[in-house]
């Protein structure tokens, strides 16, 4: 039997391009776990909002695991995630870093607390690669947000591919936003069983990042 797994799950490229890898290593995965904002409407870090979530679990048939949280109860929150999901017989833990080492040290303490064992797939890897094999492997991805002064504001629904990647490397921005520069909401891919309904709508800003709504 394959062992279970869930994937901590932001609704963008990098969780999706790891959910796809940890399938292809074996893992079955069961889960996926998100972490909201406190008022329980947005995800922590890409502003989409929870119905949105829920929609691309139901279009991928995993069950989602949704948590509101504050910044500064996030790990006690996540960890009583993991605890639970433990209890479930879910074993491995599915995270999308690529080489920031702070993140990944972070992922194996809450891990090894909770019992349960961390699977890194992108860890590591060239980010050109990863940002061009999110499109080659057939996700579809736009981008949400991105970060005021480091990415242009009118890449705001911009579909994330081959092309938009050479753009942000002209432009010295790291291809996988890895530092926070932008973030992306796939639509469609491998393990979709129907497209993603959406509507983007007028563009946000909250102080630090410009955003599209979405329903």
């Amino acid at each position: 039997m394959a062992p279970r797994a869930f994937v901590s799950f932001s609704g963008g490229k990098d969780s999706h391009l790891s959910l796809w890898k940890a399938k292809q290593a074996g893992l079955d995965v069961v889960m996926l776990l998100s972490m909201l904002r406190e008022d329980g409407e947005r995800s922590a870090s890409h502003r989409i909002p929870a119905a949105i979530l829920r929609r691309q679990s139901e279009a991928m048939g995993i069950p989602i695991l949704l948590r509101p949280t504050s910044w500064a109860a996030y790990e006690e929150n996540f960890l009583a995630c993991l605890f639970a999901l433990k209890e479930r017989g879910i074993t491995f833990g599915v995270f999308g870093d690529i080489d920031v080492m702070e993140h990944r040290e972070w992922v194996e303490r809450v891990c090894q607390k909770a019992g349960v064992i961390p699977f890194l797939p992108l860890w590591g890897k060239d980010h050109k690669e990863v940002a061009l094999e999110v499109g080659r492997v057939g996700f579809e991805a736009y981008v949400i947000v991105v970060k005021d002064g480091s990415v242009p504001q009118d890449f705001l629904g911009r579909r994330y591919d081959e092309g938009l990647v050479a753009e942000l490397l002209a432009l010295g921005i790291d291809p996988c936003g890895e530092g926070g520069e932008f973030h992306t909401l796939v639509v469609s891919g491998p393990p979709y069983r129907h497209r993603l309904p959406y509507t983007f709508g007028n563009p946000q800003f909250d102080g630090k990042c410009h955003y599209l709504e979405v329903w």
